[in-house]
């Protein structure tokens, strides 16, 4: 087994403790890799959470870093990637390359995501120009945050049927509906 030191970084809080994050690479006999983190307090305890393992590829090794700091979140803003991908260029080039990678295709899925976001938001655009047309009668809840989710299910339920009826019709709808039992909605008049 091979035991590689990824980054390590220090930190205190407002009330004076003072503690250092070491983050470990494995690599296994079995060619799989674990990711470890001690963590040292100069008045404390080691703290180690349990080791994640087995680990194949590099989105799994970034993912598993991730998620030991997942419960803090401070701490997950000290992980310093280019630092941990030098050092595993030196050692396990391929890994740091898929590493590379992950953040890669994850920015062009974020990016592939909003595209398809503001696409879509262009399509409902006149859809949500006739909701808010639209009239119908609030939420009877007194609880405000009932009252206000019951209005988001109701504006919701008033933004569905216009999309089909406009997938229907190629129109949009005018005059009164009745949607759904005694849910009265007004449009505005042609």
């Amino acid at each position: 087994m091979k035991k590689i030191s990824l980054m390590s970084w220090s930190d205190s809080n407002m009330a004076g403790d003072d503690w250092t994050w070491f983050i470990n690479l494995t690599v296994r006999k079995n060619g799989t890799y674990s990711i470890g983190a001690m963590q040292t307090a100069v008045d404390g305890p080691t703290f180690r959470p349990p080791s994640i393992y087995p680990l194949r590829k590099g989105r799994q090794v970034r993912e598993a870093i991730e998620q030991l700091f997942l419960d803090d979140p401070l701490s997950v803003e000290e992980i310093d990637w280019s630092e941990i991908i030098d050092v595993l260029t030196n050692h396990l080039p391929k890994l740091a390359h898929e590493i590379e990678q992950s953040f890669i295709e994850d920015s062009i899925a974020d990016e592939a995501s909003e595209r398809e976001y503001e696409a879509q938001k262009k399509l409902d655009a006149p859809i949500n120009d006739c909701v808010d047309q639209a009239r119908w009668p609030l939420s009877p809840m007194s609880h405000h945050i009932g009252n206000q989710m019951d209005n988001a299910k109701r504006r919701k339920r008033v933004f569905d049927y216009v999309r089909d009826y406009y997938a229907k019709h190629s129109r949009f709808p005018a005059g009164s509906h009745t949607l759904h039992q005694d849910f009265r909605v007004q449009f505005p008049e042609d």
